[in-house]
C-alpha cells in the first residue's frame, strides 16, 4: 500500500469512537481530506476497513489492534500525540460552531479556541446544525471522556462545555452528567479554578434535572465558592442565581423567592442575558407559593424578552410556564391553548427541554376541563417521557396527577396505586413537594375506608406543606379538621 494509506491505517486505531469521517481521518493524520477519503477507500478495497455508508466507515476491535501494534511500532509518542490533538483541536471547533448558534454571544465568551486547522478542513465541516451534534452525539460524548484520558484537559473541558445546551435542550442529561464528570476531573488536574466553578456549575444543571438536588447544591455551591473573586463578575453572578432554582426543587421555596429578588435588585451586573436566568426562576417559586399574579408578570416579562431576541428556547420555556401559571389560576381553557402552543413549537425546534412537564400540566388542565381520557393520556406520555431522560422528580409529579386523574375517573384503587409509587419516588429523590402531594392523594383514598389512616396522611401532608409555605396547606387544614 501507499505510505498515505499505510499512515491512515495505523492511525485509525487511536480514534476513540466507532464511526470515522474523512475529515476526522484528514486531522487525525495530517492528510487533506481527499488522500484520508481515497486512503479509507483502499483500505475498505482490502476489507481493513468497513464502509458503513457513504460517508462513515468502521473498523473491527482485532484491526483495531493490529492498527495500534502499528502505530506504537512505527510512529513516535510525539506524533500520535500530535495526531490526536488536531482531531481533538478538529472536533472541538466543529462542536463550537453549533453551540454558538445555540448559545449566540455566550458559549464563546467562556470558551476561547483558537482553531489553525487547514482550509479544507474547515470546508469539510459544511453547515453548522443541531442535527449534527445529534448524529455524532455518541461519538463526541466518547471523545470528550477520551481526551482527559490522554491528557488533553484543556480540549476535554472545553468540549464538554460546547455541548451542553444541545444536550440540556434535547433532554440528554445523563450525557452531561458523564462529560463534565470528565471535565470537571481534567480542570482539577489542570488547576483552573475559573474552568472548575463554570463545570461544577453545568454538572450541577444536569442533577437538579435528574431529582438529585444534594448533588446539584453540593456542585452550585462549590461553583459559587470558586468564583467568589473571579474576575468574571456575569458568570460569578449567573452560579449564584441558579441557586434560586434549586432552593426550589429541594422545597426551600421563601429562600428561592429571597435570593431571585436579591439577583433581580442586582441586575446591571447581569444585564440583558440576565433576563432569562433570573425571571423563571423566581416566578415558579412564587407561583408555588400561591403570589400567582407576580409569578405571570414574571413570566411575561420573560416571554417579551424571547421574543424581542428571537430565541426559540426561552419563548417555548416562557409559554410553558405561563400555562403552568393559568392552571394554578383556574384558567384551564386558556392555559390548554398555551401549552399545545408550546409542545408544537418543541417539535418544530427538536427543543425537548421539560417536554414530560409540559405534557403533565396539559393533564392537568384537560382534567380541569373534565376531559379526563385525555389528560390521562398526557399524563402517561408525561411518565414515559420522564422515564427516558432520567428527570425522577416529574416521573413523580406525573404519578400523583394521573392519581388523581384516575380518581376522578373512579377509579380509586388504581389511583392510591399511583400516589404511593409518586411518594415511593419522591422519598427517594428527597422533592417534598410532590410526597405531599402523594400523601394527600393517599389521604383521600382512605377518607372513606379508615379515618384513622386518612388523618395520619393528612397530618404528614400538612407538615410538609407548612414547612414549604406553600397553599395546599389550607386544604390539608381543612380536610383534617373534617376528619
Amino acid at each position: 500500500m501507499p505510505e498515505p494509506t499505510r499512515r491512515v491505517f495505523r492511525f485509525l486505531g487511536l480514534y476513540p469512537g466507532k464511526r470515522l469521517s474523512p475529515s476526522a481521518v484528514a486531522a487525525l493524520t495530517g492528510l487533506t481530506v481527499t488522500e484520508a477519503h481515497a486512503a479509507l477507500d483502499g483500505l475498505v478495497d482490502r476489507n481493513l476497513v468497513e464502509d458503513l455508508d457513504s460517508t462513515r466507515y468502521g473498523l473491527h476491535d482485532l484491526m483495531r489492534q493490529y492498527s495500534v501494534e502499528l502505530c506504537v511500532r512505527t510512529d513516535s509518542p510525539s506524533d500520535r500525540r500530535l495526531g490526536l490533538g488536531r482531531l481533538f483541536d478538529f472536533v472541538l471547533e466543529a462542536a463550537l460552531r453549533v453551540a454558538d448558534l445555540l448559545e449566540p454571544g455566550v458559549v464563546r465568551a467562556q470558551v476561547t479556541h483558537v482553531w489553525s486547522g487547514h482550509p479544507e478542513l474547515a470546508e469539510a465541516l459544511g453547515e453548522s446544525t443541531a442535527e449534527w451534534l445529534e448524529t455524532e452525539r455518541t461519538e463526541l460524548v466518547t471523545m470528550v471522556r477520551s481526551a482527559h484520558e490522554a491528557g488533553f484537559y484543556r480540549h476535554t473541558w472545553q468540549l464538554a462545555r460546547s455541548l451542553w445546551r444541545f444536550c440540556y435542550i434535547r433532554g440528554y442529561y445523563e450525557d452531561i452528567i458523564l462529560t463534565h464528570t470528565a471535565a470537571l476531573a481534567a480542570v482539577e488536574a489542570a488547576g483552573d479554578v475559573d474552568a472548575m466553578a463554570m463545570v461544577n456549575n453545568y454538572l450541577a444543571s444536569a442533577y437538579v434535572r435528574t431529582g438529585d438536588n444534594r448533588k446539584a447544591l453540593d456542585h452550585l455551591t462549590r461553583s459559587v465558592a470558586l468564583s467568589r473573586d473571579s474576575r468574571d463578575v456575569l458568570s460569578a453572578a449567573r452560579y449564584r442565581a441558579n441557586l434560586a432554582a434549586i432552593y426550589w426543587w429541594s422545597g426551600q421555596l421563601t429562600e428561592s423567592v429571597e435570593l431571585g429578588f436579591e439577583c433581580l435588585r442586582d441586575y446591571k451586573v447581569y444585564g440583558n442575558l440576565g433576563v432569562p436566568i433570573l425571571l423563571p426562576n423566581l416566578g415558579l417559586a412564587l407561583m408555588a407559593l400561591g403570589r400567582h399574579k407576580e409569578a405571570l408578570q414574571l413570566h411575561r416579562r420573560h416571554l417579551a424578552w424571547a421574543r424581542t431576541n428571537s430565541d426559540e428556547f426561552h419563548l417555548l420555556n416562557a409559554l410553558s410556564h405561563i400555562g403552568t401559571v393559568r392552571i394554578r389560576m383556574g384558567d384551564f381553557r386558556q392555559a390548554a391553548r398555551i401549552l399545545v402552543a408550546s409542545l408544537a413549537l418543541r417539535d418544530r425546534t427538536g427543543h425537548r427541554y421539560a417536554e414530560a412537564e409540559v405534557h403533565n400540566d396539559l393533564g392537568i388542565a384537560y382534567r380541569g376541563l373534565g376531559r379526563l381520557v385525555d389528560a390521562q393520556h398526557e399524563h402517561e406520555v408525561a411518565r414515559r417521557l420522564s422515564i427516558a431522560s432520567g428527570e425522577r422528580h416529574v416521573e413523580a409529579a406525573a404519578l400523583n396527577d394521573l392519581g388523581r386523574t384516575l380518581r376522578a375517573q373512579g377509579r380509586d384503587g388504581e389511583a392510591a396505586g399511583m400516589h404511593e409509587a409518586a411518594l415511593r419516588l419522591a422519598t427517594r429523590i428527597a422533592h417534598p413537594y410532590e410526597q405531599g402531594r402523594a400523601l394527600a392523594g393517599l389521604a383521600e383514598h382512605f377518607a372513606g375506608i379508615d379515618s384513622a389512616e386518612a388523618r395520619r396522611h393528612w397530618e404528614r401532608a400538612l407538615a410538609i406543606f407548612r414547612r414549604m409555605g406553600v397553599p395546599e396547606r389550607l386544604e390539608a387544614e381543612r380536610r383534617l379538621a373534617e376528619t
